[in-house]
């Protein structure tokens, strides 16, 4: 990616008119799926779902847009008239800021506690769950009990923070922070400071180059939270979204305290049709030579005077077809993530591959909606390359766990999710994923098989409930059983 082509996008979000300043949707929020579901209705064209996580503002402009097609329909839709009620009223005072509702803005405010939850979940054995902010626990009982709270002051700040208090067998006890930041306007930049998680990509059980799976970074962050139009040619573009990061890794690895960079930008030419670039740098660290600014920019070239760091770059796709009406379904999604090692003088090579399909709304009732997901990180010539690095032998890691795909080396994922509103207010999901080594040295097969309920209730209760049994081959691991129960209070 030339660094004058990322300067000039970035600073020509600057010339915008300022925006509103809010807190972001954690990652596990009930109204990514959501919006998702009134994305594959038709209901939304604007949104850019592949840079998580979104502002509760840029939420709530998404959730207006719905509202406002969803009016002019005729035949209304039971599942999804109750879905967005349900947005309408966990997001009403941004709402009231996009001026969907006539009310009085707060500019200032503090929550001390919301979205109190409790989770408990059950493994036979020591469950290796994924995709939970590199939370990890025990076999037998793991309790969690946590709560959100945010605070605004007029349009310039927010801050957030979610603490947790974990209790694990045997008398395992901590209280963490899991999410702890502050927001601040910059025209229409915003500039984050503290820890939080991030996804990059299209992809749903993974992402290859940026997920949720490791414990959430403690980061410099500066991003434009609000799709904008670039100027001059760049407007056939589309919307258009950056955010860039900067963040001091562990310091039990084997460099330790290195450093992590990157870069995303991806733009919406169609409403049908998104794509993005991603960049991810790792470079610094004990013993290793200091990093000035002009070696950092050099770092950012194809072939930089500096070798010595560990990149990933790729590009990741994204379609969104309305089918006819005598095809029984709303409409399909296809999507691709790929993204390459630093293997070729710079130039990204060996690259690992996500492939994935959505079908909304099977037999269009608003009921059912199915997706697929394929990943593959395995090269039979160059096996053990992939999240690996012969300098950093810790590799694609943070405190243990892989920054993007949970699969890890040498390996290929296959996945499939069905989801089903049993009623407007129970939501039953099926799934199964296997997860295959392919090198001599990772030369096994995870197969998991699961289901899940989430109950809604008319008093603000959300209610989850899950199951997993996991069986594994050529793998000296027993079978496991892992249930879990989470209650959250949504006020």
């Amino acid at each position: 990616m030339p660094k004058t082509l990322t300067i000039i996008l970035l600073l020509a979000s600057l010339l915008v008119s300022s925006a509103f300043v809010s807190t972001n949707v954690p990652l596990d929020h009930f109204s990514y799926d959501a919006l998702e579901k009134l994305i594959g209705q038709g209901l939304i064209e604007s949104a850019m779902m592949t840079t998580k996580p979104l502002s509760r503002l840029e939420m709530a402009r998404l959730i207006a847009e719905a509202i406002e097609k969803y009016q002019k329909i005729k035949e209304k839709n039971e599942i999804i008239s109750r879905l967005i009620e349900r947005l309408k009223s966990e997001f009403k005072d941004e709402l009231i800021s996009t001026g969907l509702f006539e009310e009085t803005t707060v500019d200032s405010f503090i929550k001390p506690i919301e979205d109190p939850y409790v989770k408990f979940i059950y493994g036979r054995n020591k469950p290796n769950l994924e995709n939970l902010r590199g939370d990890v626990f025990n076999e037998n009982s793991n309790y969690r009990l946590g709560f959100a709270s945010r605070m605004k002051l007029f349009d310039t700040a927010a801050f957030y923070l979610h603490p947790q208090f974990a209790h694990s067998s045997p008398e395992t006890l901590d209280i963490d922070l899991i999410e702890a930041y502050g927001k601040l306007n910059l025209a229409n930049l915003e500039l984050q400071l503290g820890k939080d998680s991030l996804w990059w990509g299209p992809g749903y059980h993974g992402s290859i180059i940026l997920s949720n799976n490791p414990e959430p970074f403690k980061m410099l962050k500066i991003s434009n939270p609000r799709p904008i139009e670039l100027p001059w040619i760049f407007r056939s573009l589309g919307p258009f979204k950056a955010v860039w990061f900067l963040t001091e890794l562990e310091e039990a690895r084997a460099i330790p305290e290195a450093k992590l960079t990157a870069l995303r930008i991806n733009f919406k030419p169609h409403p049908t049709f998104e794509f993005g670039l991603s960049r991810a740098i790792m470079f610094g660290g004990s013993s290793r030579p200091s990093v000035d600014l002009k070696d950092y920019l050099d770092m950012w070239s194809i072939q930089p005077e500096q070798p010595g760091t560990n990149q990933l770059a790729g590009f990741d796709l994204s379609f969104l077809y309305p089918l006819e009406d005598k095809i029984p379904a709303k409409s399909i999604k296809l999507y691709a993530d790929l993204i390459g090692e630093d293997e070729a003088g710079g130039l990204p090579a060996r690259w690992a591959r996500l492939f994935g399909l959505q079908l909304n709304d099977i037999l269009r009732t608003g009921r059912t909606d199915l997706r697929i997901e394929y990943a593959n990180n395995y090269f039979s010539d160059r096996p053990d390359v992939f999240y690996t690095h012969g300098l950093y032998l810790s590799g694609y890691t943070y405190k243990g766990r892989i920054i993007g795909h949970h699969m890890g080396t040498d390996t290929r994922d296959f996945f499939i999710r069905l989801t089903h509103y049993i009623t407007q207010d129970v939501i039953l999901g099926l799934e199964f994923d296997r997860e295959q080594g392919l090198s001599s040295t990772h030369d096994q097969t995870i197969d998991q098989l699961g289901f899940d309920l989430t109950f809604f209730t008319s008093n603000s209760w959300q209610l989850k409930t899950g199951y997993r049994y996991e069986h594994s081959k050529n793998i000296s691991r027993p079978d496991n059983h892992i249930v879990m129960l989470q209650l959250v209070f949504n006020f």
